[in-house]
Parts: C-alpha cells; sequence; structure tokens
C-alpha cells in the first residue's frame, strides 16, 4: 500500500508540479501581455488626449461622458471633469439651432454615423458662437447589439466659415457690381493677357467670363477700333503716372455700342505688370450729357445750334479772322408771312415748314459754316473766309445770300397746303475788329429789317449809317413800355354819323402823347408794339378803357344810345385770354354789350378759322358786336365773310378819297355796299373829308359815315361837346375830363 503510494506520488507530484509551474508560466505570460496592453491603452489614451480634434464619448440622451484635451479647449473649460460637469444636455446647450442636433441624432439612428456634420455651436462655456464640422458613429454592445453611446470627433471650423462668407460675399458684391472687377497682366497695353475677372464683365460684353479666359485678349479687340490707340496710350501714360483712368467705346456681343470708364492701378514685377481695376458702364450718362448739351445749346425743333451756342460760334469767327486775316459775314435771316401760315394751318405744320427751311439752309452752305436758330422765325447763318478784304467778303456774302433767298422762294407744299415760301436777309461783314457777337447780330438784324421794309424777299447789307434811325427806335420802344407802365397812353373818339346827320357812336382810337416828340403817331409805335410783342397789352388796356367809357355813357340819356368800336388785334383776340377779359369787364361794369363793336382787319379771315370763329360766337352771345375794318383791300370774299358772325364792314379810306375822281373806286364801293345790303350786313364808311363824297356814299346806301368833315379823334369831353351840338342836347361832361388807359 505504501508502495502503491509512493507509486502514487511518483506520478501525482511531477503531474501536479508541471501543472503549477504551467500555470505560473500562463501567469507570467497573461502580466505581460497585461502589461503590454496597459501601456498601449496608455500610448492610445495619451495619442487620443493630444489630437488637435475633440475626441468625445456621449450618452444616447445627451450627456457628456469624456472628452480630450482638445474638446475641452474648444468649450472653454480648464478640465474634462469641468466640461462633464458643465454640460447637461448636448442638444440644448451646444447647438445655436437645435434642431440641428435632432438632425445629428436621425442621421446616426439611421445610417449609423455621420460625416462631416456642420453645426454653429456655441463655445459653451463663454456663449461665443463658432462653426464645428462634426463626426460620429453609435457603439453596440457587441452581445445584445444595443446602443451604447456616440463616439466621435468635432475640430472648429470658424475661420473657415468666415473665410467662405467672405469669399461668398465678395463674389456676390462683385457679380452685382454695375460694372466688373478685372487683372490684367502684360507689359505692353497692346498684348495684355486676362488673369481674373468678375462675372459683371459679362453684363458689360454679353460674352460669358470663361469665354474671356478661352481667348485671353478678347477685351482689348471689343474696344472700339476708332478708340483703341486712344486706349493703348493711356495705358502706356499710365504706366508713367501709375493711374489709369479712360473712357472709351465698346462693341458688345449684341452689336450694342457702350461707352465704358476703366479705372485701374499697375503692380510691377520683375517680369511682367498686372493691373487691377474697374470698369464700369457709362453709356447712360454719355446719353443724358449729350441730351443736356443738346438742351443747352440746339434748339430742339431743328437740331441746330441755339442762340447761346452762336453767339460762342461767333466769338470764335472773330477771333478766326483777327489770327488769319481774313474777313467773314453773318447773316439774319427772318421768314416772310411765317405768321399767316403758323395762324392759318396750325404751329405742326408751321413746326414742319421751319425744320423745312432748316434743310434748305444746310445744304446751300458748307460744312464749315454754322446755321443756327435764334427762335421764332429767325435763323442766322455765319460764312467764314470769305476773302482778305471786307470788298471781297461782301461781294461772296451777296451771291450766297441771293443763293439763299432762291432756294428759300421753293413753295412749301404738305398735303393740299401749299405756302409761297420766302424771306428777308440781312447781312454784315466782319474781319475780326469787332469784339462782341450781340454787336453784329444787331448790326445784321438792322439790315434784316432794312430788307423787309424794301419789300421782303430781298436782302440788304449793312450801312453804319442805319444805327442812329435803329437807336431811336429801340429808344423809343423803351419810352412805349414805360409809357403802358405808367399809364401815360389815353383813348381819342371820332363820331360816326348815321344818314339822319345824328352822332350814332364813336370809335375808340388809342393815342400816345410823349413829353418830348409830342403826339406819337399810330403806325409809329403800333407796328413797334407788335415786333415786342406788347399787343396784347395795348389790347387788354383798350378794352379795359372803352368799356368802362360805355358805363359812363350809359348814365347819361345823351350818351346811353351811343355804340363804341374798339380796334384789337388778330393775335390778341385768338388768345386765349380775350375772350375771359372782355366778358369780365362787361360783367364788372354792367354795360349793354350790343353798344360795344370789335373791329378788326381782314387778317382776321387768314387766322385759325376755328378758334376766331368761337371767340366771336362766344362774345356774340352777350351782344357784343363785329366789324370788319379795312374792307376790301385783303382777303375779302362773300364766302369768307359769311363764314363769320359780322355785324358791319368799314369800307377802308383809300377806296373813299378817291371816290369822286375814280370810276373804278366807284364801281368797288357801290359792290362792297350792295354785298353789305345782300348780307344784311350795316356799312361804314372812313375817311370821308368832302360833302361830294358823303353824297355818293349817301346815294349808294352807306349806313354810317366817320372822317375830318364831321370831326377829328378827340378826347372825351370834346366828343360829348360835339354829341351835344350835333343831336341837340347838353351833354354835361365835366370839362378837361381824360379817359386813361389802366394798368
Amino acid at each position: 500500500m505504501l508502495g502503491d503510494i509512493v507509486t502514487a506520488d511518483r506520478v501525482v507530484l511531477p503531474l501536479a508540479c508541471v501543472l503549477v509551474a504551467a500555470a505560473f508560466a500562463a501567469m507570467l505570460r497573461f502580466y505581460g501581455l497585461y502589461r503590454q496592453s496597459l501601456s498601449e491603452r496608455e500610448n492610445l489614451a495619451e495619442l487620443v488626449e493630444n489630437l488637435t480634434e475633440g475626441i468625445y464619448r456621449s450618452s444616447l440622451d445627451g450627456r457628456q461622458l469624456s472628452a480630450n484635451r482638445a474638446l475641452v479647449k474648444l468649450n472653454g473649460y480648464a478640465s474634462e471633469a469641468e466640461q462633464l460637469e458643465g454640460v447637461k444636455d448636448i442638444g440644448k446647450e451646444w447647438y445655436v439651432d437645435p434642431k440641428r442636433r435632432e438632425e445629428f441624432r436621425e442621421i446616426l439612428e439611421r445610417d449609423g454615423y455621420v460625416e462631416d456634420f456642420v453645426s454653429e455651436i456655441y463655445r459653451h462655456k463663454t456663449r461665443e458662437r463658432i462653426w464645428i464640422t462634426e463626426s460620429a458613429r453609435i457603439v453596440h454592445d457587441k452581445r445584445s447589439g444595443r446602443p451604447l453611446y456616440y463616439e466621435g470627433s468635432v475640430r472648429e471650423i470658424t475661420e473657415t466659415v468666415e473665410r467662405l462668407r467672405l469669399e461668398e460675399q465678395f463674389r456676390k458684391l462683385t457679380n452685382h457690381l454695375p460694372g466688373g472687377l478685372f487683372q490684367f497682366s502684360g507689359t505692353c497695353a497692346d498684348d495684355m493677357k486676362i488673369t481674373y475677372l468678375s462675372e459683371g464683365f459679362e453684363n458689360l460684353t454679353g460674352i460669358a467670363v470663361s469665354e474671356h479666359y478661352r481667348r485671353g485678349k478678347m477685351f482689348q479687340m471689343l474696344v472700339l477700333e476708332e478708340d483703341r490707340e486712344a486706349y493703348y496710350d493711356a495705358f502706356r501714360q499710365a504706366k508713367k503716372t501709375g493711374h489709369f483712368d479712360h473712357e472709351f467705346r465698346i462693341v458688345a456681343a449684341t452689336g450694342t455700342e457702350k461707352w465704358l470708364r476703366m479705372t485701374a492701378k499697375p503692380e510691377r514685377s520683375e517680369e511682367t505688370i498686372i493691373w487691377h481695376g474697374y470698369v464700369s458702364d457709362i453709356s447712360l450718362r454719355k446719353r443724358q450729357a449729350l441730351e443736356i448739351e443738346e438742351l443747352a445749346y440746339y434748339d430742339p425743333l431743328t437740331r441746330m445750334p441755339n442762340r447761346r451756342l452762336l453767339n460762342d460760334r461767333i466769338a470764335q469767327a472773330v477771333r478766326n479772322c483777327r489770327r488769319g486775316g481774313r474777313s467773314a459775314a453773318l447773316f439774319f435771316i427772318d421768314l416772310d408771312n411765317f405768321k399767316t401760315l403758323n395762324d392759318t394751318q396750325g404751329h405742326d405744320i408751321g413746326d414742319e415748314y421751319l425744320v423745312d427751311i432748316a434743310g434748305r439752309l444746310r445744304q446751300c452752305v458748307r460744312e464749315t459754316d454754322t446755321v443756327a436758330r435764334m427762335g421764332g422765325d429767325e435763323f442766322v447763318v455765319i460764312l467764314e473766309d470769305l476773302g482778305d478784304s471786307d470788298a471781297a467778303a461782301a461781294s461772296r456774302a451777296i451771291v450766297m445770300a441771293n443763293q439763299l433767298l432762291a432756294a428759300l422762294r421753293i413753295p412749301f407744299e404738305r398735303d393740299e397746303i401749299r405756302h409761297n415760301s420766302s424771306a428777308s436777309i440781312g447781312v454784315v461783314v466782319f474781319d475780326g475788329r469787332e469784339r462782341r457777337a450781340d454787336e453784329l447780330l444787331k448790326r445784321a438784324d438792322i439790315a434784316m429789317y432794312q430788307a423787309k421794309g424794301a419789300g421782303r424777299d430781298g436782302l440788304a447789307l449793312f450801312d453804319p449809317r442805319w444805327m442812329d434811325g435803329e437807336t431811336e427806335r429801340f429808344t423809343l420802344l423803351g419810352e412805349l413800355r414805360r409809357a403802358i407802365s405808367d399809364k401815360a397812353l389815353e383813348l381819342h373818339y371820332q363820331p360816326q354819323i348815321d344818314r339822319t346827320g345824328q352822332v350814332a357812336g364813336a370809335e375808340g382810337l388809342l393815342r400816345w402823347s410823349h413829353p418830348r416828340l409830342g403826339m406819337v403817331p399810330p403806325d409809329r409805335f403800333i407796328p413797334l408794339a407788335e415786333q415786342s410783342g406788347l399787343m396784347n397789352q395795348l389790347c387788354s388796356f383798350v378794352m379795359a378803357t372803352g368799356v368802362a367809357t360805355l358805363a359812363r355813357w350809359r348814365r347819361r340819356p345823351e350818351t346811353r344810345t351811343l355804340r363804341l368800336a374798339l380796334n384789337v388785334s388778330v393775335q390778341s383776340f385768338a388768345g386765349s385770354g380775350f375772350v375771359p377779359l372782355l366778358a369780365g369787364l362787361i360783367a364788372d361794369h354792367g354795360i349793354d354789350a350790343s353798344r360795344l363793336t370789335i373791329e378788326f382787319t381782314e387778317h382776321v379771315m387768314a387766322k385759325d378759322k376755328q378758334t376766331v370763329t368761337a371767340h366771336m360766337e362766344a362774345l356774340k352771345k352777350l351782344g357784343v358786336r363785329f366789324s370788319l375794318d379795312d374792307f376790301g383791300t385783303g382777303y375779302s370774299s362773300l364766302a369768307r365773310l359769311k363764314a363769320l358772325p359780322f355785324d358791319e364792314v368799314k369800307i377802308d379810306g383809300s377806296f373813299v378819297q378817291d371816290i369822286e375822281e375814280s370810276e373804278n373806286d366807284r364801281a368797288l364801293v357801290r359792290t362792297i355796299l350792295a354785298m353789305a345790303n345782300t348780307l344784311g350786313l350795316d356799312a361804314v364808311a372812313e375817311h370821308v373829308e368832302t360833302r361830294n363824297q358823303e353824297a355818293f356814299l349817301h346815294a349808294f346806301g352807306c349806313d354810317l359815315f366817320q372822317g375830318y368833315l364831321y370831326r377829328p379823334a378827340c378826347r372825351e369831353p370834346e366828343l360829348l361837346a360835339f354829341v351835344a351840338e350835333r343831336n341837340g342836347a347838353a351833354s354835361g361832361a365835366s370839362e378837361g375830363e381824360v379817359v386813361r388807359l389802366k394798368a
């Protein structure tokens, strides 16, 4: 048994020793592996801890479980423990927009991982807003497969986002600029390479930026050929000055011509020059500048230089004469009878006529000569380089003036309208000694009036001796203006006698008693008023004075039935203000309008028929009568006379004066009276000076007589005395009563 025990010990003990030794060896190997694994984990932990990216683990419900040093720093904490204590809910506390956390979780749960998820978060401790990119995965339990936590990395990209944002803003800014940014490189202006273009270049040129790059020098080729050399010169000059600023034209891909302004600064390197700059479309500004220049210096109707530019051209012509020792000429052209065409056919036809005349004048002169429109129907032509003496220049100027007259005599025709065109031209020659444009224009204007006074459709060369008369005319015009302002004009009255010899009424005639010149004849100051635009004022004064006179006469038994005839110019009557003016005066003074007769000459026949008829009918409704003055001298015809609502005609005095000697005049007067009788019109004969004239007119059936045979025009007190004497009743007028025009 002992032997068995010994035998057993012999077997078991070595086995046990072997097992113990094996176990010990295994323990040694495990301890070695453990030490190795621990070292590796420590190295891995140290590696994670020192990464520049934040590494974390977080619970599924949003609590922070671990964070490396980079993530702790990103969140503004001093230690991991402080951060784990500070962050309770990542979704609510981290993200600027909490919805981003929900999107983050949805992707994780769907895909199991997230890569480069960009969000804006708060730097947790300081609440500073920063941008991050985040990658993460879900860690699952190996046995059960249930999700345990999230682990991932975080990297701050705030600088990158800001840089991208700035780049995007810059791109939007440059793309929405009204022009384009560029970089060109090259040593020569005509060999520039495109190194950068903003998308604004597409709007300028109609060509894609990529196409500009592909074709290299395309932009220079777009510069208009006639502007290209100046464009290159500006670049060459800018190499010296260090600044490029130039305006030029291009032809865009659409074929449209555009004005561009380019500014640039050079940056020099060893091999080349880089130009950094900006180009903008200035086409609108150029168009506006041209329109402003057109408005300031050119007549809008004819596109000719206006008076402002004309003065500059005259001054330049004077300087050219002085420098070159040559003479020149200035023509002042006034169209004959333009007002008649304008008044009868309307302003549209008048404008067409002026444009037609402007074209004729341009065709007759040289390209170097100036044709300008002064205004209205007045034109001016400047002819330079006509010779080395005034005599030679005058000879050539007269030849040219006659050519212009011939061109202007060609009838103007539009549809059924035919106007016999003509003009009066005043010519002044100058050689540079004259200094002022207005003096030359004044001299040419004086010559033009001499041509017009000689019968129109002709020319006159300025004579210095005319200056005295013209100076007197301008002086008289100034005094006429003062006379109107100072109420120095008055009405005189010439009686009209009926067939029984009684005074039936009177004609009011405007008179001007000048303190130095005495009584100024109407045929001297009325044309002056017509030429200077004073007729409307004169007509208004005559109407106001005449209506006030009728109001006084109405209050006196001996004058209550008298009529008063007042003269008005056709232009004033056709104006828009005449009817309201007269209607207002009649209402204010309460007169019997049938005692008022408005006289105007036969030029009314040539006026705008529709306007004149409307005005006459409006006043006829108030009771106003109308008389056609100087009948038989102008546009008289039965058809025209019937067309307008006249009440009487006045036989022109030139027929009355020769009625005793001239059978023709007697026949003409008989015809006029017969026509008046047929139309039911009264007939008034003026300038009756003899009893024989009165007898003839009486026998022919004339209704009223007016002239020196009875009484010259006189002031109102004298008229009233004449009425009392002639009609057999005392007038009772206060002596010395003077009727003056009201302002």
